[in-house]
């Protein structure tokens, strides 16, 4: 058994902090995004670490469905778990096969998500803090339904479990605010030992609102052709605000972001290599192989300007009047992170897609199965036909996003490039 965050900060002493400073060094563009990238995501780490030597702060894991806001206007300290993958599957991969066991030798069975299982594996190990809580939502999917009851008995440690809606509408939305109006606002009281103030949760939403517009902007520029920007590295304003919105580093590193997109755009910068398609990501993106992106723009001309999960926030920023319309805007901007967005039906789906594919002036779509999630999977034959009647070209791959296992870079990286020099030719 490990210590709490142990696996973590190995990671960004021996990794992160190194690879920042090489960064430093480089007289290259796209190393001043890179830079903005690991600053924000060190520091959001570290203060996590600091809060797990310090047992009167909490430390919030929760899940896709909210945002992180609420947390910290009980000055708890966020983590989002599905996000955690992540930090191990590019680079440390023998933490994540380390994770992945311990969640199957415990009685896991490996056909639910990687992600939970990585979860689960890293609660069984230690490297999630006792003074935590967790907070979990019903969507998207069964993983999350199974991974969340172990990880609490496991550590002991209080949760709570929300019912997310099954629509996508104001009304949703305003449901799942009351419920977090009667449900997580008492939760979150009992187990901090503070009481809700609602200037301070105000304050917070002010704070990532201005985050929010920013990352508006951010997208709005991605519209451009060519992209100004690559697509390994078009994703960060989103990721940092799941994981850290209202919280003013994640302001300051979304400012920096833009600052430096609306330069591109303004004098005209662009991309070293000729942008011949322009694709849309359907589903989750492999995460375990770091190059894979930047391949495709070198290799094959074609740059992602676009994921159907994080690379299209819809909202307007949170209205702050009262109460009621804070949490109202608050349960809608969980409801519509990312894989929260599974909560829809297919068509619905086909639906903000092909918004997303047209906005984005897109020429192909990938279709990620990734084989734990019955959602994508369940869907995938009425996809195939709707693109094909829409005449969108459109490759689909079965793959665990997280586990290069499953399908390796190589066979992944040869069937996109069958794709772009046959179909795309």
């Amino acid at each position: 058994m490990g210590k709490p965050f142990e696996k973590t900060m190995e990671m960004v002493n021996g990794l992160a902090k190194p690879a920042l400073e090489l960064f430093k060094t480089m007289d290259d563009e796209d190393a001043k995004l890179f830079i903005i990238r690991l600053n924000d995501s060190i520091g959001r780490l570290e203060e996590i670490a600091a809060a797990i030597t310090h047992q009167n702060q909490k430390v919030a894991l929760f899940e896709f469905g909210l945002t992180p806001q609420l947390f910290y206007a009980f000055d708890c300290v966020p983590l989002c778990m599905e996000t955690f993958p992540m930090l191990f599957t590019a680079n440390r991969k023998e933490v994540f096969y380390e994770f992945i066991e311990a969640a199957e030798a415990a009685g896991l069975p490996s056909d639910v998500c990687s992600t939970d299982r990585c979860i689960v594996g890293a609660a069984l190990s230690g490297e999630f803090p006792t003074n935590s809580f967790f907070v979990a939502s019903s969507a998207p999917c069964d993983g999350t339904r199974i991974a969340y009851p172990i990880m609490k008995k496991a550590l002991k440690v209080p949760t709570l479990f929300l019912e997310a809606p099954y629509t996508y509408e104001k009304e949703a939305a305003h449901w799942y605010g009351q419920q977090i109006k009667t449900d997580l606002i008492p939760f979150l009281e009992a187990v901090t030992g503070k009481k809700f103030d609602i200037d301070r949760f105000r304050e917070i939403i002010e704070e990532s609102n201005k985050a929010y517009e920013l990352m508006l902007d951010i997208f709005d520029a991605y519209t451009v052709k060519p992209s100004p920007i690559p697509a390994s590295i078009s994703g960060f304003p989103y990721a940092s605000f799941i994981a850290s919105a209202g919280h003013p580093r994640n302001t300051e590193s979304t400012r920096l972001f833009h600052d430096e997109v609306m330069r591109r755009v303004k004098d005209d910068i662009q991309n070293p290599f000729e942008e011949k398609h322009r694709v849309l990501w359907c589903h989750v993106q492999p995460t375990f192989d770091g190059e894979f992106f930047k391949w495709m723009e070198e290799k094959l001309g074609a740059t992602v300007v676009t994921s159907m999960l994080s690379s299209s926030p819809i909202l307007l920023p949170i209205d702050t009047t009262d109460i009621d319309t804070m949490l109202e805007g608050y349960a809608w901007q969980g409801l519509d992170m990312t894989m929260s967005i599974m909560r829809f039906d297919t068509n619905k789906l086909l639906e903000f897609t092909m918004k997303a594919y047209h906005q984005y002036r897109c020429d192909c779509v990938i279709v990620t199965q990734h084989v734990g999630c019955n959602s994508i999977c369940g869907a995938a034959g009425l996809m195939r036909r709707y693109f094909h009647d829409e005449g969108v070209p459109a490759l689909f791959i079965e793959l665990d996003y997280n586990d290069d296992r499953v399908l390796s870079s190589e066979p992944l990286r040869e069937q996109v490039e069958d794709f772009f020099t046959t179909i795309m030719a």
